[in-house]
């Protein structure tokens, strides 16, 4: 499900990438994030994204060490049923 964040988030997001303070890959991964309405497990973002799993997983928490994401919910992974944590964006 797809949503539009607020212009402010929109704002902060975009001084955080031009500020350095993410990689290239955190970068890609955080805009996958947001593309997906600011809210997604890793599994939504690999698969939106294109990329494997492994790829999604480090830089979400490296992410989230740096604050930029954080644990918001657990909900059922449609494959395996098992629950899965979705992130969220926190920059405001």
């Amino acid at each position: 499900m797809k949503t539009q964040m607020n212009v402010t988030s929109l704002r902060a997001y975009q001084e955080l990438l031009n500020s350095g303070a993410i990689n290239k890959m955190e970068h890609i991964v955080l805009n996958g994030l947001k593309m997906l309405g600011g809210k997604a497990t890793n599994m939504q973002v690999s698969e939106y994204l294109n990329v494997p799993i492994n790829g999604v997983t480090g830089r979400m928490n490296g992410l989230n060490k740096k604050g930029y994401v954080q644990a918001h919910e657990q909900v059922p992974n449609p494959v395996t049923g098992k629950l899965n944590w979705q992130w969220k964006i926190t920059i405001n």
